[in-house]
């Protein structure tokens, strides 16, 4: 039986280590930034040093190292340890940044590896290196149920809350393998945190391995062995889904090549009719002063007025096939950060940028939320600027779950509400009433040192189908 179990636990640490070193190939992060890409270095981690654990395990089984043996159980339990910690931070930075208390959420990893390694080491100083050997209860107890277990559960969590953000823009096939690759996690976590060894404690002592053995005829690794190879397929395939985020690039690049061909086209009409009649009328009016003869002072106003009355014919025809339904996040950010540039050449405070803008989250606003949102934005600076006294501030734009969120913050003074001058006061009351036009939320508060503005405001709704 020893034989076989060696050929399980070689299979079982061969494919996921081919696992992590998959998912830690490098993936171009500044082509794509779809989370998942961002998250894959630990789950690389992961597969690596779960692998390396059970080829430890297959080394004892064939009885390699027999005077090692206390020792390679230790590196057994610690790779152990750091493959579970890696597992949890792939689902915690998985999640999306809506999730309350996320900065929370991130640092369990580094807490729950660091509460393991204390007490793991507390107890072998004090028993001795061979405790955690004859006595296995401490390890399996928090490396399987509080470690191996919520990692598996938290992920299949963050995939398929990150497969909800992707239903949203009507993209059902991806949707769908990051739904299978959520729900093979959760088996995972499931059959790996809960089926472990025989013990006298509850759940151990009815969910383990021999009974598994007993009731189905064969032992777990292989379900494990069948869930890795099932990991491992389905992160191909949707590691494919990634060539999506590029082809979108590209598109984007296409409409706006299209689209500033359109603007040469407009600039050229514009300087070929509508300023061309002006000129014209302008001639006209030069001509008119300077005739002496009043007789056709009637004739040429007339030519006059036909010709004004074109332009304007023509300036309203230009404004009416040429304005916009709707623009896009990026023409916004865009936007704001000339802004920047412009606030930045003519005061001496500092402002910076900063954007956080998944391509795959970017959704619509309308003409009227976006200007509305900039002459916001507008205001806030201006504010910082004229009664911050301080010397740097910050705008930041980034979108989260089904609403555009912006900050302006700044280092300044801070702001009295009670106590803010007449012009100061209305551009505050300017600030509410174009957030409340588009159905944005603004909030202006106190902070440790200075003043922050936040305003979300909600997408449009889009009926928009790739």
């Amino acid at each position: 039986m020893a034989k076989e179990y060696f050929f399980l636990y070689l299979v079982y640490g061969l494919v996921f280590v081919s696992m992590g070193i998959f998912a830690s190939y490098k993936k171009d992060e500044e082509v794509s930034h779809l989370p998942l890409v961002k998250s894959l270095k630990y789950l690389g981690v992961f597969g690596i040093t779960h692998g390396l654990s059970e080829w430890v395990t297959m080394i004892v089984i064939a009885d390699l190292y027999p005077d090692l043996y206390v020792y390679l159980f230790i590196i057994k339990q610690i790779l152990k340890a750091i493959s579970f910690v890696f597992l949890i931070g792939f689902g915690t930075t998985l999640l999306p940044k809506y999730i309350r208390y996320k900065s929370i959420i991130n640092k369990m990893p580094i807490l729950l590896l660091t509460v393991w390694g204390t007490l793991f080491i507390l107890l072998m100083v004090r028993n001795g290196l061979h405790y955690h050997l004859i006595n296995p209860q401490y390890n399996t107890t928090f490396l399987r149920y509080f470690m191996g277990l919520p990692g598996g559960v938290i992920t299949s969590l963050a995939l398929r809350l990150q497969g909800k953000q992707m239903n949203k823009r009507n993209l059902d096939t991806i949707v769908k393998k990051y739904n299978h690759l959520a729900y093979i996690f959760l088996i995972y976590g499931l059959v790996d945190g809960m089926i472990v060894r025989e013990m006298d404690f509850f759940p151990a002592n009815v969910i383990n391995n021999q009974a598994f053995l007993q009731w189905f005829g064969f032992p777990i690794q292989i379900i494990k062995i069948m869930v890795g190879i099932s990991i491992n397929i389905l992160l191909i395939r949707v590691i494919k889904t990634f060539g999506w985020e590029q082809k979108e690039r590209l598109q984007q690049l296409q409409e706006q090549k299209i689209a500033d061909e359109e603007r040469r086209k407009l600039g050229l009409e514009i300087h070929d009719s509508i300023i061309q009649s002006i000129y014209a009328a302008n001639l006209k009016l030069q001509c008119l002063i300077d005739d002496n003869k009043e007789a056709s002072y009637a004739d040429l106003l007339q030519e006059i007025q036909l010709d004004l009355g074109n332009t304007i014919k023509k300036t309203r025809e230009f404004i009416s096939t040429t304005s916009l339904k709707t623009v896009e996040l990026k023409d916004l950010t865009n936007s704001i950060v000339k802004l920047v540039e412009i606030f930045n050449n003519n005061q001496d405070i500092k402002i910076d940028v900063e954007s956080e803008m998944p391509e795959l989250y970017l959704r619509e606003l309308s003409t009227e939320k976006s200007s509305q949102i900039y002459y916001v934005v507008q205001e806030a600076l201006s504010n910082v600027i004229k009664h911050s006294k301080g010397n740097r501030a910050m705008v930041l734009v980034k979108t989260v779950g089904d609403f555009l969120y912006i900050k302006v913050k700044d280092n300044g003074v801070g702001i009295q509400l009670n106590s803010i001058d007449s012009k100061q006061q209305f551009g505050l009351i300017s600030m509410k009433k174009r957030a409340e036009t588009v159905g944005a939320t603004l909030s202006v508060k106190n902070i440790e040192q200075g003043t922050e503005v936040e305003l979300i405001v909600p997408w449009e709704d889009s009926n928009h189908v790739r």
